[in-house]
């Protein structure tokens, strides 16, 4: 029997909503409840995510309380301040990075509310992070970080792709109907759940 190659395949450009160009710092803080960030600006994103207690932020002209959960981006060359209020001590994450994809304009002056699903992909990030660089992720002056010696395999794409993943799903639930916001079923929210007490447990 003869065999026969039909090549009629058509391919599909994979089109990237958002791309993550650079990674300038990944942070996990402690602070104590009389911590004061004097203020910076530059010229790439940050955002500040809060996993523990409140904190004061200042972004731009504009002053603001967040809470657990909360997540505040600064859009480039905006200038901001954080400092725990004297009240409580929090925990923060924060992450600046390089993208100039026109999308990034959805979280331009925006402080959004993470779930369970997002919590995990900052943990996954935060995991990765810890084994890509061999500096501490609690220094808020660091400008440079200092990569490990023998990181994993594809350390640096992992943490890449969970951020663009964070990224691209705040925009899908925060433009989301109500409809499509109750899709998610309650089993899907424990597993999110019980992964990310996981991840957090190995850290």
């Amino acid at each position: 029997m003869e065999s026969k190659i039909v090549d009629n395949y058509e391919s599909v450009t994979l089109h990237q909503s958002l791309l993550i160009s650079k990674l300038f710092t990944v942070h996990y803080f402690e602070y104590m409840n009389d911590f004061s960030f004097p203020g910076e600006a530059h010229n790439f994103w940050e955002f500040l995510c809060v996993d523990k207690g409140e904190v004061d932020v200042v972004a731009g002209s504009r002053s603001l309380s967040l809470k657990k959960d909360e997540i505040i981006f600064h859009k480039p060359n905006e200038f901001h301040t954080v400092r725990s209020n004297g009240r409580v001590a929090p925990n923060v994450v924060v992450i600046s990075f390089e993208c100039t994809s026109p999308s990034m304009d959805f979280f331009k002056d925006r402080i959004l509310t993470i779930g369970e699903a997002e919590r995990s992909l900052i943990a996954q990030i935060i995991m990765e992070a810890r084994q890509l660089f061999s500096c501490p992720l609690d220094d808020p002056y660091l400008k440079k970080m200092e990569l490990a010696e023998n990181p994993p395999f594809g350390c640096s794409q992992m943490i890449q792709l969970h951020l663009e993943q964070l990224l691209i799903q705040l925009i899908r639930r925060h433009t989301a109907s109500r409809q499509e916001k109750k899709q998610p079923s309650t089993l899907k929210q424990k597993s999110d759940g019980d992964l990310y007490e996981r991840i957090m447990n190995y850290l």
